[in-house]
């Protein structure tokens, strides 16, 4: 009775691991779910760049998210790189907690956790980086505690409320981090240093995050083209396409509800000049909304909360349709609205022309 006793015991640990072992396989394949606005974004692609405020000057520090993640064993983690020092492998999980993979098996540390209540306190540790820098790193074996989840920060990428404040104590006597804010949807947005210099602080100044980017712009002009460069093919025998053909849209967007108003003759309308690298005009055109230019007529156009796009096409080419020189040019697309050239919404944008021949 006893052997068989011991033998159903073995048989159920066994069916116990296989099932263990399957539901692992199926965790594998599925990213946590991240609140929609986390405090610590990390989808593949963002990017942050801080400016350090410090006696001798400021200088800038980036911090991305690259593409794509690390996986291991049933969690996948994205490399983030300029945070901390050396490239680290991190998730967010449900509870908003950003956890390092340590690189072994499913052991994590703990950087943060933001969703937390007020007065939360914990110790953080990194993980050892290979061909790190011998001296202490100021960061591991810190204090911290989650102070305040009520703050209201302005950075140049702009103001933040209900700001999550973490307050450091470091290991390093005269060194380290003294505070950090943390903005939902956004990220680290200031974080304080103690430095042999002095207080260092650095504040988020721009950040591509999703489909987002931060200084939210009120208003803007555009330029796009269809391209960077442009070929003349003067492959024989040399026909009338040899010079390319530009294509664009001028876009003025107003995301406020402050009424923009624009006037134009006839129709919506756009000039187009191409200069080369000593400020020479060697092309010009226009482009309009298909509207009657002709029409002596008045249109007034109110812009509020959206986006005014006029399309237009210039010949990248000379007089008579000559093929203009390999080189560097700028294009600027003015709106020909009414009230004088100062007054016109305008853009600019950058082009090459190579040839083939």
């Amino acid at each position: 009775m006893r052997t068989m006793r011991r033998d159903l015991a073995v048989v159920l640990a066994v069916l116990a691991l296989a099932g263990s072992t399957a539901s692992a396989e199926v965790v594998r394949l599925v990213r946590p779910n991240v609140v929609a606005a986390s405090y610590f974004p990390l989808q593949p692609g963002n990017h942050w760049v801080y400016e350090r405020q410090r006696p001798s000057g400021p200088t800038t520090w980036e911090v991305t998210v690259a593409e794509p993640g690390a996986s291991a064993p049933q969690r996948l983690y994205d490399t983030i790189t300029g945070y901390f020092p050396g490239p680290r492998q991190v998730r967010v999980d449900g509870d908003d907690n950003v956890l390092e993979w340590s690189g072994l098996g499913l052991r994590e540390f703990l950087w943060y956790p933001l969703g937390a209540p007020v007065g939360t306190r914990w110790a953080i540790r990194l993980a050892p980086v290979p061909l790190a820098s011998p001296f202490p790193d100021c960061v591991t074996g810190s204090k911290l505690v989650l102070s305040s989840r009520g703050d209201t920060v302005d950075v140049p990428a702009g103001t933040f409320g209900n700001v999550v404040r973490v307050d450091w104590v470091s290991p390093c006597a005269d060194a380290g981090i003294t505070s950090e804010w943390f903005a939902a949807g956004v990220g680290l947005i200031r974080r304080d240093e103690t430095t042999f210099a002095g207080p260092v602080s650095s504040v988020l100044v721009r950040a591509d995050i999703g489909s987002g980017r931060l200084p939210r712009a009120a208003y803007a002009t555009t330029l796009g083209l269809d391209a960077f460069r442009y070929v003349n093919n003067l492959m024989p025998p040399v026909g009338p396409e040899a010079t390319p053909t530009a294509r664009g849209l001028l876009e003025v967007r107003n995301f406020t509800e402050v009424p923009l108003e624009l006037t134009f003759s006839g129709c919506k309308s756009v000039a187009v000049e191409v200069r080369d690298a000593a400020g020479t005009i060697v092309a010009q055109g226009r482009g309009d909304d298909g509207g009657c230019c002709a029409c002596a007529s008045v249109l007034h156009v109110t812009v509020q909360g959206g986006v005014m796009v006029v399309p237009f096409a210039i010949q990248l080419a000379g007089p008579e349709a000559t093929p203009l020189p390999d080189g560097l040019y700028s294009l600027t697309a003015t709106l020909e609205s009414l009230g004088g050239d100062s007054l016109r919404p305008a853009a600019r944008a950058l082009l090459e022309i190579g040839s083939v021949h």
